[in-house]
């Protein structure tokens, strides 16, 4: 028997989400089952996109129960494995959750290579947010060689993916940030050719004369992680036909449904024939390996930067998650478990 510890969530948030509303507690795993693994986590996250879920709102994933462990993808080792697909020592990318130890099929995890060039990536950029970034940009924006693209939260783990494969297409990157080392990292690290100070501008006209200052003959696409006004200044600088892909609103993920922003140009869909979708990531699935295989090559080539915040233990898990929908995390907001 393996004793284990899970976060689990102990009440709903009230607005912002704070460390209380998430509790420590002990399990004692039975005896492994004929054909499941025993996993170790080594690193845990938690997405953004899952806040709506801790108040019981279900939207492409189910809302979460109290007393449930939180979910979110991770890496893990193979400690026992009743399973003939996996062996003992495998590294193993899934949904473990916030948890020292879990049990699981093997069903939709990922083996890491042997040469992979970060474990703690397939936590991250090689995880959702990465494949969000690649995705988005690719099939549902539909981005092009010589297109603009705007990217809000830029600096965060999808959009900091988003722009550096934009780049790689041939397309002209602004990213949209708040703060100097964000942006600095955005132009000097990932290589985006311009950038946007998102602070102090509190309108979504002040933002956007901002932008008309970097894009003054508009942009094709943008791509969105944040909603609110910022989403109403990007639309005002997009060029006819222009896409809008719907990643994130983290902007409203603490607002309740009915004070929730929302856009306030609708009408300028209809004269400029704009696009905009919203896009889950799992739809692509079936595509992760493609998608892992090109970001690993870019990654170990040195053209494709990624940023991770990384903390011990899993008691950090909770402070982690509020301080990212915060705003104050620069980076893929991680906690080591093990070594």
């Amino acid at each position: 028997m393996t004793n284990s510890r899970h976060v689990v969530l102990a009440r709903r948030p009230q607005g912002h989400p704070v460390p209380t509303d998430f509790d420590v507690r002990a399990r004692a795993l039975p005896a492994l089952p004929e054909g499941r693994l025993l996993v170790q986590v080594l690193y845990a996250t938690a997405n953004p996109g899952s806040r709506n879920r801790l108040s019981g709102q279900a939207s492409y994933a189910r809302g979460m129960e109290l007393g449930e462990t939180m979910e979110g993808p991770a890496v893990g080792r193979v400690v026992e494995s009743r399973n003939p697909d996996f062996h003992a020592g495998d590294l193993v990318a899934g949904p473990f959750g916030w948890a020292e130890h879990v049990q699981v099929s093997g069903r939709g995890l990922r083996r890491l290579p042997p040469d992979t060039p970060s474990i703690s990536a397939w936590a991250g950029i090689l995880s959702i947010p990465g494949l969000t970034g690649y995705f988005g940009v690719r099939d549902v924006g539909a981005a092009k060689a010589g297109e603009t693209v705007l990217i809000s939260s830029a600096a965060g783990p999808v959009g900091a993916t988003a722009g550096q494969v934009a780049r790689l297409m041939g397309c002209r990157v602004i990213g949209i940030a708040s703060g100097a080392d964000k942006l600095r990292w955005l132009r000097e690290v990932a290589g985006l050719d311009m950038v946007v100070d998102r602070a102090g501008a509190g309108t979504a006209d002040e933002l956007a004369a901002r932008i008309a200052a970097v894009a003054p003959d508009g942009v094709d696409i943008y791509f969105d992680n944040v909603g609110g006004p910022t989403l109403d200044a990007a639309i005002a600088h997009l060029r006819p036909k222009g896409r809008i892909v719907v990643s994130g609103q983290i902007s409203d993920y603490n607002t309740p449904p009915e004070a929730r922003y929302g856009t306030r140009r609708v009408y300028d869909f209809i004269g400029k024939r704009l696009r905009m979708e919203g896009m889950v990531v799992f739809d692509f699935a079936d595509r992760f390996e493609e998608a892992t295989t090109a970001m690993t090559t870019w990654i170990r080539d040195g053209r494709l930067a990624f940023k991770e915040h990384i903390e011990e233990g899993l008691d950090t898990l909770p402070g982690l998650f509020c301080a990212q929908l915060r705003g104050e995390i620069f980076g893929r907001a991680l906690a080591r478990l093990a070594p």
